[in-house]
């Protein structure tokens, strides 16, 4: 799939990018090599987990982008029909991952390989699969559930603004794929939007928007603007990604959800074919998910405590803690965790807090900045203030603030401390401010 994903080259990804934590892939790559679990006919629970919630967080980025932009958000079913299509993307993703690793567990002479090595023969594998075609899943998954709801807007006004128009890409190297297209000017239930539309391509950040200009010609183009695999649909009707996607089965028949095979062979001569509607694969992912959630059930710590037992534990925290000399922080260019989450949500956030153009630009180079730590201190919760179990409840533990230098500047950047079921304990960066001199 790296024809199709990366038609102008793999990009260089960002640190900070989007990736399956090492914990869920350590997790899996044990019960993929003990078999615990049915390889052929089910997913790892803990890879399909994991990949669901970077994918409803895709959508839910996507929208949260429409709602920014002054679109309409849609309604919470049709946000749910998206994410049920991303699980089931996410399940049949996870099934190749899975088919892919088990495949290096034995050598050329077919004898199972001892696990070191079976992990040192994936780890190349995993960290391709894993960021450079996660990411580009991730970002184009985003870009598309902006677009639903900019099409649903489209139709819904399509007595208003009857024509839509092209806009150029807001990449800084756009693909040549869809130039031919910018400035096309066509009604919006033309049938040319059926074929050709921004989002039909890996990573198109083109748009569309509404106008009353007169109708322009549909450009001559040839197969190279057509559709690729899995995005030739128009995601408004429900669907992030379609069946044409090569993680997809061919057919029923070779559906490895599919169980009765006499019946996928009956569904597919029908020509019933819908993985999004099978019950099948709608059974699959439902396990998958229960089991999850039950084991995560019973690892939940509720946090209801008094202010008094919180600040009890907070202070015998702090005490391990100077043992361990973790609180000297100074001249350390390790974080306080040694793990930094610094995703879309929390740059996004981070923006909020700033308040001139170098802090601004500061947080575009924070993940970098951060190795280069000036001087670190920590913050237990205040537990004075009115959002304080909120922060409980949100898994925050503690703050850590860091100085860091940026263009002869000192900034003090300012991180929660949170522990969750998907990314452990890291530090999760909040504001940026320029110290004055």
């Amino acid at each position: 799939m790296d024809r199709d994903y990366f038609a102008d080259g793999v990009p260089d990804l960002v640190e900070n990018g989007v990736s399956l934590d090492v914990e869920t892939i350590a997790r899996a790559l044990v019960n993929i090599y003990k078999q615990e679990f049915d390889i052929d006919h089910y997913v790892e629970e803990n890879l399909f987990r994991e990949t669901c919630r970077i994918f409803e967080d895709a959508v839910a980025n996507g929208m949260a982008d429409a709602a920014e932009a002054g679109v309409p958000v849609p309604s919470a079913d049709f946000i749910q029909e998206l994410q049920h299509n991303t699980e089931v993307f996410s399940a049949f993703r996870v099934h190749r991952m899975q088919q892919d690793i088990a495949a290096q567990m034995v050598d050329a002479q077919g004898q199972l390989k001892p696990f070191r090595q079976f992990v040192k023969d994936v780890s190349p594998y995993i960290e391709h699969r894993n960021r450079a075609w996660l990411q580009t899943e991730y970002d184009t998954a985003v870009l598309r559930a902006q677009n639903a709801a900019e099409w649903k807007e489209f139709r819904a006004e399509a007595d208003v603004y009857p024509n839509l128009e092209w806009i150029p890409s807001t990449s800084p190297n756009p693909g040549a794929d869809h130039i031919v297209y910018w400035g096309t000017v066509r009604p919006v239930n033309d049938p040319f939007w059926d074929e050709h539309k921004p989002g039909d391509r890996w990573n198109c950040k083109c748009e569309l928007r509404q106008t009353e200009r007169d109708e322009t010609a549909v450009p001559r183009a040839d197969d190279k603007q057509d559709a690729q695999p899995g995005l030739e649909n128009n995601p408004a009707d429900g669907q992030i990604f379609s069946r044409k996607h090569p993680y997809f089965p061919k057919d029923c028949t070779a559906c490895p959800f599919a169980g009765n095979k006499l019946a996928a062979l009956v569904s597919n001569l029908a020509g019933k074919r819908d993985c999004n509607s099978c019950s099948r694969v709608s059974k699959c992912v439902e396990r998958a998910d229960r089991h999850v959630k039950q084991r995560e059930k019973k690892q939940h710590i509720n946090p209801k405590e008094s202010p008094e037992q919180f600040v009890a534990k907070q202070k015998e925290l702090l005490q391990v803690l100077r043992k361990r000399g973790v609180l000297e922080l100074r001249n350390r260019k390790t974080l306080y965790t040694g793990n930094l989450f610094f995703g879309r949500r929390e740059f996004k956030r981070i923006k909020e807090h700033c308040y001139n153009a170098l802090e601004l630009e500061a947080a575009e180079h924070l993940h970098g900045l951060l190795r280069k730590v000036q001087d670190g201190r920590y913050l237990p919760i205040d537990t004075s203030r009115k959002n304080y179990k909120r922060k409980i409840a949100d898994g925050v533990k503690n703050y850590t603030v860091y100085d860091v230098a940026y263009k002869g500047e000192v900034f003090e950047v300012k991180c929660q401390v949170k522990s969750d079921k998907h990314n452990g304990v890291a530090e999760y960066p909040y504001s940026i401010k320029q110290k004055r001199r």
